[in-house]
């Protein structure tokens, strides 16, 4: 029986997609995740992250992402709360698994972490019915398998994130709302362009400010 990680990378930023990964490995060789010493993705180094990457998708387990492209949030979330999409999203990247589970450990989208663990186990319908499912806060640093889930999801989302960057040329920084390089490069395309790019998600209030600005600023101008 394998024992399951599931964390997220990219929930918070205005650019890119939001990646959720699971990974598994058989009861007896947890050891084997726990001596790399892995922790939350966000407290390690891009390069340590890269390293530990590769170390644990050679290990004897299982692993899959579930990437949430921006135009399907932006489309999923004038219906549902992103908890509930992201409480989907992990259904889907555990079911794809293909294994038996004894647990499965998730970081909590929910501020009550007992009913995330609940919704989840519901959705995952009668093959988990003996399955525990525990959702937690930080559960990346509770525990070393869900720390690996974190390095998985946040190394895939670096790429993608790179790969965007490659596309138009141009550095658009973390894609967080916080991170001024990313609003300045969001500023910059739409006075250029009068539009955001594609891969932005628009149910972000970052994007009506930057429009609001920019109408004021026109009005000024007038």
């Amino acid at each position: 029986m394998q024992i399951c990680g599931v964390d997220e990378a990219g929930r918070g930023p205005v650019i890119g997609p939001l990646v959720v990964a699971s990974f598994s490995l058989p009861e007896d060789k947890l050891y084997l995740i726990e001596s790399l010493k892995v922790k939350d993705s966000k407290k390690l180094s891009q390069k340590k992250r890269e390293e530990l990457y590769l170390e644990i998708v050679n290990l004897p387990g299982k692993y899959f992402f579930k990437i949430l492209s921006p135009s399907f949030l932006n489309k999923e979330m004038k219906k549902f709360s992103l908890n509930y999409i992201e409480l989907l999203a992990f259904k889907e990247a555990i079911l794809e698994l293909k294994t038996s589970m004894k647990k499965v450990i998730c970081d909590s989208c929910d501020v009550n972490s007992d009913r995330f663990s609940g919704n989840l186990k519901e959705l995952l319908g009668d093959e988990f019915a003996s399955c525990e499912v525990i959702a937690s806060h930080k559960a990346e640093d509770k525990y070393p398998v869900v720390a690996a889930a974190s390095i998985l999801a946040k190394v895939k989302r670096d790429e993608l994130i790179k790969k965007i960057e490659e596309d138009v040329d141009v550095s658009i920084g973390s894609g967080y709302p916080s991170d001024p390089k990313t609003v300045n490069f969001l500023k910059d395309y739409y006075r250029l362009n009068n539009r955001f790019p594609d891969f932005v998600r628009t149910e972000w209030k970052t994007l009506d400010n930057i429009k609001n600005m920019r109408n004021q600023r026109k009005l000024y101008d007038i």
